[in-house]
C-alpha cells in the first residue's frame, strides 16, 4: 500500500466556519482517506452511506439515523440520498453557529434541490472540490500555486528542465492517487486497462438516485471529449458526427460533470446569463483518462504535436484550477476567447475582484514575441494584473507589460516563486 500523502485541502475544510460543509470530486480520488487520516483525527465522527446497512438504515428513517449520530460528523458518499440535505438544513438550524456539523462528501453533485426547486443548504454551507493530486502535493508543497501566480514573483534565477519523456509520463500518470503511485510498475496494456475499467466504473455506477444513462452512449460521448482535451465545446458538431441530438450530447455532458470526469472553463467574454457549458474549453479533469483514452484508440499522444499540446494545456489547468481550493486568493476561472477572422484566445484566465490574471500554455522549449500575443491583447484589459507563459524550457524570463515565461517545472518547485 502507498504512503498516504496529505493534501492542503484539510486545512481549508477544518477553517472553515459554516454549519455545513460539502465536499464533492470524482470517484478515487482521495476523498475518504483524507476523511480517516487528517479530519477524522481532528474530532470529526465518520459514517459512510457507501456501507448497505448503514445506507438503508438511513433510507429507511432518515431523521431518526440523522439525530443518533455524533457531532461534528462526516458523512460519506451523501449523494445517494437525495433528502439528506433538505433533512440536515432541518437540524443544523436549530444548532450554534461558527463550527462545522456536517461535512458532506460525495462522487458526484450532492442534491442541490428539494426546497422548492433550491438548495435546501443555501447560506448554510460552504462547498469544496477535490481533484487528483497535483504535482506540488505529491512533492509534499502545501502552498497554494494560485497564490504564487497571483502574488508571487516569479524567480528569475530559477533554473530547471524537464525533458518532453518525462513530463509525458507526468501526465499519462496523473493525479489519481492509486493510479499514479504504481505508474512505473504497471505495463502498457495494464495503464490502458486500468483506466478504461475504471471509466466504465464511473459510468456504470448508480452514483446518482434516478439518475439514467445508457452507458454505450455516454462512453461514446465522454470518449470523444478525452480525445480532444482543452477543445471547445460545439454539442451540435458533436452530435452530428455521433448521430445523436444536441440534447442529449447536452445531458450526458451534464451528468460527466456530475460525476466530476470532467470540467469546463467558460469563455470570461460571455454575458453573464450564458455562462453555460456551452461553448466552455472541455478539460478531462485528469489528463490520465485523456492519454490512455487516446491510446486505445490507436493515437499516440507522446508523437502528435497537436494531441501532446492539448494535453499539456489540460495538465496546467489542472495543476492551478484544483489549488484555488486552498488559496488565499480565491478566484474564479475561466478562459478568454474573441472570435473574428484573427481569434484572441488566452488558455486560463483567472478573476477576483477586477483583477485578472491570465496564463497560456505552449508545448515548446524556446518563447518568441509572438508567443505572446494573446496575453498582451488581454493585457489591453484594464483589468490586467499580470500574465503568464507556461512553455517547457528552463528558465523564468521577465517581459515587459508584467508578462513572464516560466517553464513548466516551476508549477510544483518551492524556488520558484517568492513573496506569496
Amino acid at each position: 500500500m502507498s504512503e498516504y500523502i496529505p493534501r492542503p485541502l484539510a486545512d481549508a475544510l477544518l477553517q472553515a466556519k459554516r454549519k455545513i460543509v460539502v465536499l464533492e470530486g470524482a470517484r478515487a480520488v482521495g476523498k475518504t482517506m483524507m476523511m480517516r487520516q487528517q479530519l477524522a483525527a481532528s474530532g470529526f465522527a465518520y459514517e459512510t452511506l457507501a456501507d448497505q446497512n448503514t445506507y438503508e438504515l438511513a433510507r429507511e428513517d432518515l431523521h431518526g439515523w440523522l439525530g443518533g449520530l455524533t457531532l461534528p460528523v462526516i458523512i460519506d458518499e451523501a449523494q445517494r440520498i437525495a433528502e439528506l440535505p433538505l433533512e440536515i438544513k432541518e437540524i443544523a438550524d436549530a444548532l450554534p453557529s461558527g463550527q462545522t456539523q456536517f461535512l458532506l462528501t460525495g462522487s458526484a453533485i450532492i442534491n442541490r434541490g428539494g426546497l422548492d426547486g433550491q438548495d435546501p443548504l443555501a447560506r448554510r454551507s460552504q462547498h469544496f472540490i477535490m481533484s487528483p493530486l497535483t504535482q506540488r502535493e505529491l512533492r509534499g508543497i502545501p502552498t497554494s500555486l494560485v497564490d504564487d501566480l497571483w502574488e508571487g514573483e516569479p524567480n528569475t534565477d530559477y533554473e530547471e528542465s524537464i525533458s518532453r519523456a518525462d513530463l509525458y509520463d507526468l501526465m499519462a500518470a496523473g493525479g489519481f492517487p492509486e493510479y499514479c503511485a504504481e505508474y512505473a510498475q504497471y505495463s502498457e496494456w495494464e495503464r490502458e486497462k486500468l483506466v478504461s475499467d475504471d471509466i466504465r466504473a464511473v459510468l456504470g455506477d448508480t452514483i446518482l438516485p434516478d439518475e439514467k444513462l445508457d452507458v454505450v452512449i455516454a462512453q461514446s460521448i465522454l470518449e470523444k471529449l478525452l480525445c480532444t482535451p482543452g477543445g471547445i465545446l460545439n454539442a451540435s458538431a458533436l452530435g452530428n458526427e455521433l448521430a445523436l441530438d444536441r440534447r442529449t450530447i447536452d445531458r450526458y455532458i451534464g451528468i460527466f460533470m456530475r460525476r466530476f470526469l470532467i470540467h469546463a472553463l467558460p469563455n470570461i467574454r460571455t454575458t453573464p446569463n450564458r455562462q453555460t457549458f456551452t461553448r466552455a474549453k472541455i478539460h478531462p479533469v485528469d489528463t490520465s483518462l485523456s492519454i490512455q483514452t487516446m491510446l486505445s484508440k490507436g493515437r499516440d499522444p507522446q508523437s502528435n504535436p497537436v494531441d501532446y499540446g492539448n494535453l499539456l494545456e489540460s495538465f496546467v489547468v489542472n495543476q492551478i484550477v484544483p489549488s484555488v481550493q486552498w488559496s488565499n486568493a480565491h478566484p474564479d476561472c475561466f478562459y478568454w476567447r474573441e472570435s473574428g477572422s484573427h481569434p484572441k484566445e488566452v488558455d486560463l484566465v483567472m478573476s477576483r475582484r477586477n483583477r485578472l490574471v491570465g496564463v497560456e500554455v505552449k508545448s515548446s522549449s524556446k518563447v518568441a514575441r509572438e508567443d505572446f500575443k494573446g496575453l498582451a491583447d488581454l493585457a489591453k484589459d484594464e483589468r490586467f494584473h499580470r500574465g503568464y507563459l507556461i512553455y517547457t524550457g528552463s528558465r523564468i524570463m521577465k517581459w515587459p507589460g508584467n508578462l513572464w515565461a516560466v517553464p513548466i517545472s516551476a508549477l510544483w518547485s518551492s524556488d520558484a516563486f517568492v513573496g506569496a
